[in-house]
């Protein structure tokens, strides 16, 4: 098996995960979920009426028994998310949510997305696995939502036909089902993943595609943008690793969004643009123009940038990497030599330090001599600004670097695996 894919035995079967039924279960103790249909067991037997409430005892019996159809397809909650409800979670953000009330308008047909939800067609299984991420998890679902109204608006301002664009919102609006069947642990703000769990979240995008084949209005664009959103072009996502045009269009657009909406939430709109930039080898450029022009970043969002973050230790956390870094770089070289799997497995972490080193003399430091930068730039205001912003998105890549040794380790050899340590060790201090 090639170690860079997920092992889709990861993920329970879909009517038989523990964390996403546990989930529903606390959904019907707060408001009514009934069958929708009678339910069967598979031998005929009849175990429920339709009309039925469940509640948690009932549905911990229910989950006992091998049923004719899967669980999410029979029963509704008493306040589901549908196309209304949609609708109206939309209103809000167009309301009081002003880079996404941009993004709508500067598409030139800000109505659009609602129409398209209007018409949407919801199966009962989507209804019922939306309610219990809004129930359950409420940070995700208002995600989604946002991710899909950044990808619908891409694919409004890049022309693609309405077919198209309704897939993206679907498959977006979805994309992040497989999260529900993660440990909610695991995903915990304050839990450090360990490799090991990581190989969980990689399956995720496994775990939503095969939920959603096969339900009606979902076509396979919507379910290859929820399979490929993670890719990247570069071949450093997951869970396949792609390449280039071995990406569906509709996942290239969702990653962008996706990527846009977690740093709109986290960060402000230079942030975004400051990920893409440096992530251009890895992200379709004509998408992320799209992107630029529904943002269009002004004077004022410039003015309004978070530095909330302490300039003298990110320097001195970037400083420690760069040293172990210069360590590290000629005793892997020395080592992978004889190895050819080991030189091409890493690659990938000559090219991104490389990209830091850059980084840092293109804003007019040295990356030999860090402690300098602070010295120069406190008494420059403009210049320490420029100081943090290069800061941040070192502080980024470094992020996305350990991320990416982790996934890459087992093609590693023990030793390359033992002297990454170190770097791994520093770079995680940074995030």
């Amino acid at each position: 098996m090639n170690k860079n894919v997920p092992d889709v035995r990861l993920a329970y079967p879909p009517d038989e995960n523990p964390h996403y039924l546990r989930a529903v279960t606390q959904v019907g103790d707060v408001q009514e979920v009934i069958a929708h249909v009678d339910i069967f067991e598979s031998n005929g037997m009849k175990l429920l009426a339709k009309g039925a409430r469940i509640d948690s005892r009932q549905f911990q019996r229910l989950t006992q028994h091998r049923l004719t159809a899967p669980l999410d397809s029979l029963l509704t909650a008493e306040f589901p998310v549908n196309a209304q409800s949609l609708a109206v979670e939309l209103d809000k953000i167009i309301q009081h949510e002003t880079v996404y009330r941009r993004i709508l308008t500067r598409t030139g047909d800000p109505h659009a997305i609602k129409q398209a939800i209007a018409c949407a067609q919801l199966a009962p299984e989507v209804m019922l696995r939306l309610t219990v991420m809004r129930e359950c998890r409420p940070e995700l679902f208002m995600n989604s939502i946002h991710t899909a109204l950044i990808a619908f608006a891409l694919a409004q301002s890049l022309g693609l036909p309405e077919g198209q664009r309704d897939a993206i919102l679907l498959g977006a609006l979805c994309h992040d089902f497989g999260e529900m069947h993660t440990a909610p642990e695991i995903l915990a703000a304050e839990h450090d993943i360990t490799p090991e769990e990581r190989r969980y979240i990689h399956v995720h995008p496994i775990t939503g595609h095969v939920l959603v084949q096969g339900l009606p209005g979902f076509s396979s664009d919507a379910t290859q943008a929820i399979l490929q959103h993670h890719e990247r072009l570069d071949g450093s996502g997951y869970p396949h690793a792609l390449q280039g045009d071995s990406i569906a269009v509709h996942a290239r657009v969702l990653a962008v969004a996706d990527v846009a909406e977690a740093a709109i939430r986290r960060f402000d709109l230079l942030r975004v643009e400051m990920l893409f930039r440096l992530g251009q080898k890895r992200f379709d450029i004509r998408i992320v123009n799209a992107l630029r022009d529904l943002l269009h970043i002004t004077t004022n969002d410039a003015q309004d940038m978070r530095l909330a973050r302490n300039a003298t230790a990110q320097v001195q956390h970037m400083a420690a990497v760069l040293e172990t870094w210069i360590t590290l770089r000629a005793l892997l070289k020395q080592e992978a030599a004889p190895a050819k799997a080991d030189t091409t497995a890493l690659t990938f972490l000559f090219e991104r330090m490389a990209t830091m080193r850059s980084l840092i003399l293109q804003a007019g430091f040295d990356p030999e001599s860090m402690a300098s930068m602070l010295s120069i730039a406190r008494d420059d205001p403009d210049m320490l600004r420029e100081l943090r912003r290069m800061l941040d998105e070192l502080e980024w890549l470094a992020s996305d670097l350990a991320h990416e040794i982790d996934r890459r380790s087992p093609q590693l050899s023990p030793l390359a695996q033992a002297a990454l340590n170190a770097l791994l060790a520093q770079l995680h201090q940074m995030t």
